[in-house]
């Protein structure tokens, strides 16, 4: 019995050391196949562990035999411990210095494109995400290409010189004069200074003009002179063309004038509205300048129509008063609907009386 009771002290310390021997070995087995995020939070749990004391813990509730048995067990973790920090330290290394595949390209090679199915529209459109930079320099290469023939052809078929554009302000910086005028005072006397003719010593020109002081400017940004009465669309603009070679504001036909103003890329015509059936109906000079040492002055008449966005077809009439600088004339249009045109009525005064107001030296 003496026997038998020494003996069961030391089986069960043998017991408990082939246990805690086969925990080791199954935690150091399951630590091997963790991940670097799961091994890193197995090292913080067992670092607080061994803040927090385990001797102490052991010392005071254990037997002797028990409590040598924890310092083993404590020198044990504490080289597993070591272990770990090994392991997950050349983990971290391996992925920092490991070469990374970009990822920012769309992989759309499995899509369907061919647009039996869906919308075909929006296939062609993920054809074009690749994912990789040649098919961006190749449509690069095609839109340059485009532009280039584009360039080319208007260079080859279009003039712009025989297109009437704003007359640009010489200080679009500045606001003009505007002083009130007529009987009534209704009226604004607009005075300002325009860029000169086109290579001539001259850097400006004086204008003047009155207008009804109700009426709106447009487009005052781009450094053109517009104007508008917003009850009822009748506008007044301010042009400038450069004439055909060998032409004089005195001699070039009516015909010539009418495409100089309504030309398809001069302002009037990219101004909104698309200009249709334009004609110059009269042409009469109003004073002459023989010697050259004046300004010509001729005065048009014309009719046209314009369609806005939704199809609205509008007739309208107008007149065009213009003076020449060198090679260059200088154009005041006010223009209203046919209908109020052809009346006489308070309308075709006002038109009239804005162009005959306008003086350009």
């Amino acid at each position: 019995e003496s026997q038998l009771q020494q003996a069961t002290p030391s089986s069960a310390v043998t017991n408990k050391t082939n246990i805690s021997q086969s925990r080791r070995k199954a935690i150091s087995n399951q630590t091997t196949s963790m991940s670097i995020f799961q091994s890193a939070a197995i090292i913080f749990f067992l670092a607080g562990r061994s803040a927090s004391g385990f001797q102490a813990i052991g010392t005071a509730s254990r037997p002797r035999t028990t409590l040598l048995l924890d310092r083993k067990q404590i020198d044990v973790d504490e080289t597993d411990r070591r272990a770990f920090f090994t392991t997950v330290g050349s983990s971290f290394a391996a992925l920092l210095l490991s070469p990374t595949q970009s990822l920012a390209a769309i992989d759309v090679s499995g899509l369907k494109v061919d647009g039996s199915v869906g919308n075909p529209n929006i296939a062609n459109q993920l054809k074009a995400y690749d994912g990789s930079g040649s098919a961006r320099v190749k449509e690069i290469k095609e839109i340059r290409s485009s532009s280039s023939s584009l360039n080319d052809l208007t260079k080859a078929e279009v003039d712009t010189t025989t297109a009437a554009t704003w007359a640009y302000r010489a200080n679009p910086g500045f606001s003009p004069s505007l002083t009130k005028s007529g009987s009534f005072l209704t009226n604004f006397r607009y005075s300002d200074q325009l860029v000169g003719p086109t290579g001539s010593k001259r850097k400006f020109l004086s204008v003047e003009f009155n207008y009804p002081s109700d009426w709106l400017q447009l487009d005052r940004a781009i450094g053109g002179i517009q104007y508008v009465d917003q009850r009822n669309g009748d506008k007044l603009y301010v042009l400038r063309a450069t004439l055909p070679e060998g032409e004089s504001l005195a001699k070039i036909s009516k015909a010539k004038i009418g495409d100089l103003i309504f030309n398809p890329i001069g302002s009037i015509a990219k101004s909104g509205n698309t200009i249709e059936d334009y004609k110059v109906t009269s042409a009469k000079i109003l004073s002459d300048c023989p010697d050259g040492m004046c300004a010509i002055r001729r005065r048009f008449k014309i009719k046209y129509a314009t369609v806005t966005g939704n199809g609205l077809r509008v007739e309208r009439r107008g007149l065009v008063d213009a003076y020449q600088f060198e090679s260059d004339i200088y154009m005041l249009m006010a223009s209203s609907t046919a209908v109020a045109f052809e009346k006489d009525g308070l309308q075709r005064e006002t038109v009239e009386s804005i162009v005959a107001s306008f003086r350009v030296d």
